[in-house]
Formats: structure tokens, C-alpha cells, sequence
């Protein structure tokens, strides 16, 4: 157990980066002035890259609807009372969201893993668009969670405190801060002193959540120029997708790269890796997509060059 919360520690760690610059955030949304220090710019923001730009955005649940969540059918009565008090806890946040529990699958889905060796838990949140923003705009159009995976480690401690943690990043809060009044830290041990001041029956006081939830979903915190040539692989990929009546694209962004897909019928699914966004800020010349499905890759040609026709 030591070995695997040390090692928890140095991924997340290792997930500081770049920070955003919210100053622009807070000029348009002037509500989030009230909630600083928030960490918000220390988020990780979901990525597209279209047309010779890399817009870095935030993405959150729409809150007009309460989200269904689902635990699997391998989960253990305790890990099942500590999603609902996890989910209580986020519910008495201030965020305008609400939950409902499914027996089917939910919009955010809780596996125990019996086989997570590397750390206690891994979640990944998907956000749907409908394309690139329009000069000038705000916001990135339609641009919403639609679903979460949370993977919980069967010998967790304490999967409540995890899950606290966990369901931050199912909400829309990508990456890890390294200090501040959020369970978003980036030191499990952090993360650990600060979700055992929220109580089973207690809800969760997070400046980061709060701020994440403050703003409009697709909220835009940077727009950066790049080579035509580095999203030549996202705009041809999105020509395709159009032909074919695709649905997307989606975004995923984890500690360290991004993810862009348009999904079919009978699995069909082209996806881009996104690396270097963070890094572009400083350096445009950072961001490099690559195919990331069989599908875009036999588009794209082998070395990820776009065939003339191909499709």
C-alpha cells in the first residue's frame, strides 16, 4: 500500500504544468473575482485544435438536469455508501448540480478495479462540442460533459475520501493544483487532509469547483495561433467525420495529453491524440496531433500524413 500511494504522489505531481492565464476569464465573468484565490488557471483545459489555432476551454455539466451515476455490479456495499456520500457532499457545493443514482449506466460511471496497481483511482471526463468557435466568441459552441469514467481501487482505505476527489475531475476539473482550499491537489496527502474535513453528512467547500462551475460551459481561456500545418491532421479528420454523418467531435483531456473523436455506428471512432497544448502557451511549436484509432490512422497514412482522397 505504501508503494502504491507513493506512487499516486509522483503522478500527480508530476501533473503541475503550465497555468493558464485567467485574467481574461475574470474580465468577462467578473464573478469569479470573488472567488480568488481559485486555482481555476491551474485547471488542465480541454483542447481543439482547428484552422491553425489551439483554443484551450473549460467544460462542466450544464446543470439543468440532474446527472445519472452508476456504480458497477462488482462494487462492495461500502463503496457504494461512500459514492452517495461523496455525491451528497458535491451536491451541498454551491455548483447548481444534482445527482441521481441508476442501476443502468450513468452519465459518470464508478468501476472497482481489482487490477489498479499504479494508484488508488483514474477518471476521465468527456466533453461534447459542436465545432470550433467562431472568431471573437466566447465560448465554444454546445460544448458540455457527457459522460465520466471513474475507476476505483478495490483495497482503497478510503473510497470516500478518493471518490471526493475523483468525482472533481468527473465534474470538469482536469489536471491537479498544487496547493490552495480544493481537493484538486496535486499531493495525495494534501488530498487526504483536505477531504477529511468534509464529514459524511458535510458538503464540500471548493474554491476551484465553485469557480469551474461560475463561468458559462465552454468557456474559452486562450485562443493561440498555430501552423495550419499542425491541425492539417484535425481539420482533414473533421472533413471525414462530416462525410460520414459522425457524431462529435469530443474532447478528453488528461494530465498529460488530449483527445479528439468523432464516434459512429458499429464503433466506428477517428481519434487524434493532442500533445503539448499546455506547453503551447509558451511555445506554439508544442502542440503535435497523431492518430489515435486504426480508423484515423488508415486515413491519415501511417506516419499521420493526410492521403489525398482517402475517406
Amino acid at each position: 500500500m505504501k508503494a502504491r500511494l507513493a506512487a499516486l504522489a509522483v503522478a500527480l505531481a508530476a501533473c503541475a504544468g503550465d497555468s493558464v492565464d485567467v485574467t481574461g476569464l475574470e474580465a468577462r465573468y467578473p464573478q469569479l473575482r470573488a472567488l480568488s484565490p481559485h486555482r481555476l488557471g491551474e485547471s488542465r483545459p480541454y483542447a481543439l485544435a482547428f484552422g491553425g489555432e489551439l483554443v484551450l476551454f473549460l467544460c462542466r455539466w450544464p446543470g439543468d438536469a440532474p446527472i445519472p451515476v452508476s456504480i458497477g455490479s462488482e462494487a462492495e456495499e461500502r463503496q457504494s455508501e461512500a459514492l452517495a456520500a461523496a455525491l451528497r457532499g458535491w451536491e451541498g457545493a454551491g455548483l447548481g448540480v444534482r445527482f441521481v443514482r441508476v442501476d443502468g449506466p450513468g452519465a459518470i460511471r464508478v468501476r472497482v478495479r481489482d487490477d489498479i496497481v499504479t494508484s488508488q483511482a483514474d477518471t476521465v471526463a468527456d466533453c461534447a462540442i459542436e465545432g470550433p468557435p467562431a472568431p471573437g466568441a466566447a465560448e465554444v459552441p454546445g460544448a458540455q460533459l457527457v459522460g465520466a469514467s471513474i475507476h476505483l481501487a478495490r483495497d482503497d482505505l478510503n473510497p470516500r475520501l478518493t471518490l471526493l476527489h475523483e468525482l472533481g475531475h468527473a465534474l470538469g476539473f482536469q489536471g491537479h493544483v498544487p496547493h490552495g482550499s480544493t481537493l484538486m491537489l496535486s499531493r495525495h496527502a494534501d488530498v487526504v487532509a483536505r477531504a477529511s474535513r468534509v464529514t459524511a453528512s458535510s458538503p464540500v467547500d471548493d474554491a476551484a469547483l465553485r469557480a469551474l462551475y461560475a463561468v458559462p460551459p465552454g468557456a474559452i481561456v486562450a485562443r493561440i495561433p498555430v501552423s495550419p500545418s499542425q491541425t492539417l491532421l484535425a481539420d482533414r479528420l473533421r472533413a471525414v467525420a462530416a462525410e460520414r454523418g459522425l457524431v462529435g467531435p469530443f474532447a478528453r483531456m488528461g494530465d498529460r495529453e488530449g483527445l479528439l473523436w468523432w464516434a459512429g455506428g458499429a464503433g466506428q471512432r477517428l481519434a487524434l491524440r493532442i500533445e503539448g497544448a499546455p506547453g503551447a502557451l509558451r511555445n506554439p511549436a508544442a502542440l503535435r496531433l497523431s492518430p489515435a484509432s486504426a480508423e484515423a490512422r488508415r486515413i491519415l497514412g501511417p506516419n499521420g500524413a493526410a492521403l489525398p482522397g482517402a475517406g
